[in-house]
């Protein structure tokens, strides 16, 4: 039903794809179609239905911006109920919650509370990239964090940060190390762990780009492995069969 450009393969098939400007296009259309799929106010099951009809490569993303617009519309009881028939989708459902948390202001402390600590980090990644994008001039050009990130909130922050330099440049390695190389030391790590989430779940990375990104990273580079291979775990579950 719901369809965008298929592209999605593993390290171990390097990469084979679509460019990365068409799938970013792909991945921010399915965003938005999940978003406004979940604020048209249909019922639960009626809307995991539709979920289940987006292109498999990209139905975590729908679920993303399902997350979201659940989130903003119903507050977080109703987003409970949906994150648990998501569980195959959970990484990018609690990344959406992240979404909501920044776009609709709300309290960091008391919305992670409510969250298994396990999966904070995912929350407070969606918080991260939302900021790196919307906040763009404060985030990534300032090197801001805004004050309600602690230090034990930063990690899953610069990993959503990281994500948004990647779409932020199209996956181009000199763009990315010159903007990560203006962050202090101490966020670079976090920040290329976000990175290699981002270049998996986007996809068109070809293998000789994907060498250059690690090349780039220099100490940083195992952090690049650590962001690949935690994405390509949550992508096969969701990918799995029945994964629903």
């Amino acid at each position: 039903m719901f369809k965008a450009h298929s592209s999605y393969s593993y390290r171990e098939a390097k990469f084979v794809t679509v460019s990365i400007e068409k799938n970013i296009d792909s991945v921010v259309a399915t965003f938005q179609l999940g978003r406004h799929v979940a604020e048209s106010g249909i019922p639960m099951e009626e809307l995991l239905c539709k979920l289940k009809t987006f292109e498999p490569r990209y139905r975590s993303v729908a679920f993303e911006g399902a997350s979201m617009g659940i989130a903003l519309t119903h507050g977080l009881d109703t987003w409970n109920t949906f994150a648990q028939h998501a569980q195959r989708h959970a990484t990018q459902v609690h990344i959406g919650l992240g979404w909501a948390m920044a776009e609709g202001q709300w309290d960091i402390a008391s919305t992670l509370s409510a969250i298994e600590p396990e999966m904070r980090v995912k929350v407070l990644d969606g918080h991260g990239y939302w900021h790196g994008l919307f906040q763009r001039r404060a985030t990534i050009r300032m090197q801001q964090v805004p004050q309600p990130i602690t230090p034990d909130h930063r990690s899953g922050f610069d990993q959503g940060v990281g994500r948004a330099i990647w779409y932020i440049t199209k996956g181009e390695p000199a763009k990315v190390l010159n903007i990560i190389d203006h962050f202090p030391e101490s966020r670079r790590a976090d920040l290329w762990q976000g990175i290699g989430v981002a270049l998996t779940y986007v996809g068109g990375c070809s293998a000789e780009r994907l060498r250059k990104i690690r090349s780039v990273s220099g100490d940083h580079r195992s952090n690049v492995d650590t962001g690949i291979a935690s994405a390509e775990g949550s992508m096969r579950l969701a990918l799995s069969e029945n994964s629903f």
